[in-house]
């Protein structure tokens, strides 16, 4: 599956018009501060081949087009949903792109984010390993956040240090900076509450906060560890309060009771009820009570709930909801989800090979995941979670993406060429190593009432073309610019453009590119 393009038949004319026909356009400013630089005609072009992308336009999976990244959780945040994962790309990267996934060089987690559910900001890699320096990977992040008493809004990042132990990372921002407030692993087998019972796997947390501001945490994975374990009452899940302050345990923690656990643990506080879910083994099933229903299938996604989290007795089977990757259409691998309510809707945040599966790179690696987002049925009432699915389609774009507002270049539904970058003079994530025919795509772009300008943050010597609605049309107008070694706002004038369209921004010469905006102006 390689970029599909739109068959749209356009109407130019519907969208670019002369100043006489702009009756009712009102004027807009740009948000830029400072000075901007007119747009020259430097004889640039993009290119005659445009780079090759991992996914469609009309494919809203995986999240992110040119990243691998897994292990989803996710947190709400002024209007904005973000998205941590596993970095992937690290490992796949320090193998050249070959070979299996074995984790072993993963120290970081990515982070993204959106406000419409189509169109991603790519925000940060969270250098988690250096952060906490005495840990040696970064796998299977889960995020909380909480209003303290400073009245800042708090983020709690709990990670797995392979499968030994668990820390956190605190902030007073989804995207850092991060501290490690401990000093060391929150959760091990030697601690006071597992020393005497640890499980084969510390790792894989899943943390939630209930109505009262109280945290909890599980955590575990692996097989059965103890002579009255067994596949499917494996005992390696356990459970803890949180301290007050989000990063100690208060108290013992409780063996759930859960059938055939695996790993990839996450909570949610649903309808007053906590509700685990995990990863299932690879054991037989033929010891799974009649009573209960289905066993669950091979490495599928289940749930637990309880009224009563430090009451073993009171978590009760809810069922498998999220069979593995391999019964929706893509190859086998693991399994890992996260529950995530947004806008009023339940979202299944979930793991598959996808991007691998469209670089077309299956007989060369294997293992490398990205993350996918499909609507999931959830009943607040009865604290049931439906059967979801897995898809290239994902969920519909909640709102459009306002033209005349300033917008992130790391921003795309799809991104073909280009890297990330922190830059620290401007303070900000940049797209860089931008070459000939590299490319972004953004779904439903909104120009409301017309545009006729275009403004960018650029660094270096290049163009960019804009197009609508299919990649291969004409450019409704472009900026081309040499900038030298300083970052510059450009600006320049193009035809006229209303309406949501898909948009395009293409690429060419060398530079770098931090923000975007288009407006309307009397004088263009």
């Amino acid at each position: 599956m390689i970029f599909l393009k739109r068959t749209f038949v356009m109407i130019l004319s519907t969208m670019i018009m002369t100043a006489g026909t702009s009756c009712g356009t009102k004027a807009s400013s740009l948000s830029f501060t400072g000075e901007t630089v007119a747009a020259q005609d430097l004889g640039l072009s993009v290119g005659d081949k445009l780079t090759k992308a991992y996914k469609g336009m009309e494919e809203n999976n995986p999240v992110s087009s040119d990243i691998f990244f897994a292990d989803p959780t996710s947190v709400e945040y002024d209007g904005r949903l973000y998205i941590y994962g596993t970095n992937d790309s690290q490992e796949f990267d320090s193998k050249g792109g070959y070979g299996s996934n074995g984790y072993g060089s993963i120290g970081s987690l990515v982070c993204y984010s959106t406000e419409d559910m189509s169109n991603f900001r790519y925000e940060c890699t969270i250098p988690v390993t250096e952060i906490a320096t005495w840990a040696g990977c970064s796998w299977a992040p889960s995020i909380v956040s909480r209003e303290e008493d400073d009245g800042k809004t708090h983020f709690y990042l709990y990670f797995a240090n392979s499968g030994a132990n668990v820390g956190v990372l605190t902030s007073t921002s989804p995207t850092g900076p991060w501290k490690d407030p401990v000093g060391g692993p929150l959760v091990y087998n030697e601690m006071k509450q597992l020393k005497n019972d640890p499980v084969s796997w510390c790792f894989d947390p899943g943390v939630c906060i209930d109505d009262n501001g109280v945290g909890w945490i599980a955590i575990g994975g692996g097989e059965a560890a103890h002579p009255d374990e067994n596949g499917m009452r494996t005992g390696n899940c356990r459970l803890a309060k949180l301290g007050k302050d989000m990063i100690s345990i208060d108290g013992d923690m409780i063996k759930v009771p859960t059938y055939y656990h695996f790993e990839a643990n996450e909570l949610n506080y649903i309808g007053g009820k906590y509700v685990l879910t995990y990863c299932s083994n690879y054991e037989d099933r033929s010891a799974f009570p009649v009573e209960l229903g289905k066993a669950p299938q091979t490495c599928s996604m289940c749930y637990m709930v309880s009224d009563d989290p430090l009451n073993a007795d009171s978590w009760k089977w809810g069922g498998e909801y999220l069979t593995n990757p391999n019964q929706h259409g893509y190859p086998f691998s693991n399994n890992h989800s996260h529950l995530q309510k947004f806008g009023g809707k339940y979202y299944l945040l979930y793991q598959n090979v996808s991007l691998l599966e469209n670089m077309n790179k299956l007989q060369a690696a294997d293992g490398f995941r990205s993350i996918g987002i499909d609507l999931c049925e959830v009943d607040e009432k009865k604290v049931e979670i439906k059967p979801s699915k897995m898809s290239d389609e994902g969920v519909k774009q909640l709102k459009n993406l306002p033209a005349l507002e300033m917008n992130e270049a790391e921003t795309a539904h799809v991104a073909a060429g280009v890297t990330y970058y922190y830059n620290e003079d401007l303070g900000s994530v940049i797209l860089t190593g931008i070459g000939d025919g590299d490319w972004l795509g953004l779904t439903d772009v909104d120009f409301d009432s017309g545009a006729n300008t275009f403004a960018a943050q650029v660094r270096g010597k290049g163009i960019i073309e804009i197009r609508l609605d299919d990649i291969d049309s004409e450019p409704v107008g472009n900026i081309q610019f040499d900038t030298g070694s300083d970052f510059a706002v450009v600006k320049g004038g193009i035809g006229k453009v209303s309406g949501v369209h898909d948009m395009y921004l293409v690429f060419g010469g060398s530079f770098s590119f931090d923000k975007w905006q288009f407006a309307y102006s009397d004088g263009e």
